[in-house]
């Protein structure tokens, strides 16, 4: 990996670290190979230097020296595999109805990847690769997955949870091209009711193409809050399926941290911060609990930089269900976070 100066940059450059502008607002992701337009792109922004990969970091020998320096060195690995039979799905998709044996295959490869005690890092490391709705529909499948095995779940709803967490956003597939990578909320009044036909979609694919009604339901239901504000049916409580209820907080998850381009780049603080505030409203708190659990175990350690320029490790968090740490900063000090509303992660390195 280099440094280099926009001046410098070529078409077929390959950006080694993601762009973001002064208000963390992610301009190119990391893996993007540049074109003219991208290059036009950031002089008119100002960028003036980004992080480009070089020869050794392209080389096979660099990527397997890299892999040993990661916690997990087969998960990458491992993900872009599954990533592959994924891709396959859902361009079989494409002629109307989803194909079983492949989507099994699926499964058998993320049931491992979701028993990693490591997953939130790796996921969140991996957030640049959530571009398309095969990518997205494998990194809920994986959360789903290790929610469920917190929840004590039996390898069978295990099974059968992250088989319905990776079907669950079958139905964007009949949204209209422009709609399809669309963040929801900045849609038209129009637009968000053509895209909320989703789950209706996708529920009617899968009974066509033979799945369990249990798996057409949580398409159907996955966006049904439990104060019965969702949609498509306003739902609440009981009468959703408590595996739609899983796949609606790690597609919810997923959403607040992946990459995507024109949106403020976020980081698992954030979605810790969403998930205490509708804890006991749009979410269930049963699933809520050990997912906080575990993600605020996971942050204890980890390297953060503030919206203020101050840096510190994350030391610990509150006993009750308050949504910040609090930090020992680099100067010597602590700072409770909770205490500042004001102020917000924006950068995070994992320990």
């Amino acid at each position: 990996m280099k440094a280099v100066s926009i001046e410098s940059l070529e078409p077929g450059m390959v950006l080694a670290r993601t762009v973001t502008n002064s208000d963390m607002v992610i301009v190119l992701s990391e893996g993007t190979t540049l074109a003219n337009a991208h290059i036009t792109r950031l002089k008119a922004l100002d960028v003036p230097v980004v992080y480009i990969k070089d020869e050794f970091d392209m080389s096979q020998n660099y990527q397997q020296a890299s892999a040993i320096l990661m916690k997990d060195k087969s998960f990458a690995h491992d993900f872009d595999v599954v990533s592959k039979y994924a891709d396959e799905v859902f361009e079989e998709l494409k002629a109307g109805k989803v194909p079983q044996e492949q989507t099994k295959k699926v499964t058998s490869h993320i049931l491992p990847l979701a028993d990693n005690s490591g997953t939130i890092d790796y996921l969140f490391a991996l957030g640049h690769k959530n571009a398309t709705i095969a990518l997205h529909s494998e990194r809920v499948a994986i959360l789903s997955g290790i929610i469920a095995k917190w929840m004590h779940f039996g390898w069978e709803d295990i099974r059968n949870v992250v088989t319905a967490a990776f079907l669950h956003d079958v139905g964007r597939m009949k949204l209209p091209d422009r709609l399809i990578n669309r963040n929801p909320e900045n849609l038209n009044e129009e637009d968000y009711k053509t895209y909320q036909k989703h789950c209706e979609e996708g529920s009617a694919i899968l009974k066509d193409s033979g799945f369990d009604e249990i798996i057409q339901v949580v398409a159907l239901s996955h966006h049904e809050n439990m104060d019965g504000s969702g949609w498509p049916n306003g739902f609440s409580g009981d009468a959703i399926h408590p595996y739609a209820r899983i796949v609606a907080v790690a597609n919810l998850y997923d959403d607040l941290t992946g990459e995507k381009p024109g949106e403020v780049k976020k980081t698992p603080f954030d979605a810790v911060t969403h998930f205490a505030r509708e804890i006991y409203t749009t979410l269930d708190p049963v699933v809520c609990v050990p997912l906080l659990t575990r993600i605020k175990d996971s942050l204890i350690g980890s390297h953060v930089v503030l919206s203020d320029g101050r840096s510190g490790v994350v030391a610990m968090f509150p006993n009750d269900f308050s949504a910040l740490p609090i930090l020992a900063l680099d100067d010597g000090g602590t700072l409770n976070l909770n205490k500042f509303p004001e102020l917000s992660v924006t950068k995070y390195e994992p320990t």
